[in-house]
């Protein structure tokens, strides 16, 4: 499992905007890192009112912190939370 930020939404909060703000945020992660990179390294999923971003790389941190930044503009810091989830360690196995 990699480091991830998990996003939920209040309800009202639909996931069309959810879906468009991620694409914004990455549009502008291509326009600093580029788009091979962010293809290589981005990675999000969203589901109703819940979006997951892997933050394992610089890529998906900038994309991260852009969205979350897009979200506050567009719903208010109080309409969702953030929570970041490390990856386990594996134990040291093999």
């Amino acid at each position: 499992m990699a480091d991830v930020c998990r996003f939920k939404f209040k309800d009202g909060i639909n996931s069309d905007l959810i879906e468009s703000k991620i694409a914004l945020a990455i549009l502008a992660a291509e326009g600093v890192f580029g788009r091979a990179k962010v293809r290589l390294d981005a990675a999000y999923i969203v589901s109703k009112n819940k979006a997951v971003i892997d933050v394992s790389s610089e890529v998906g941190e900038h994309i991260a912190q852009v969205f979350t930044s897009f979200m506050t503009e567009a719903v208010g810091e109080k309409k969702f939370i953030v929570e970041r989830v490390r990856a386990k360690d594996s134990g040291g196995a093999g």
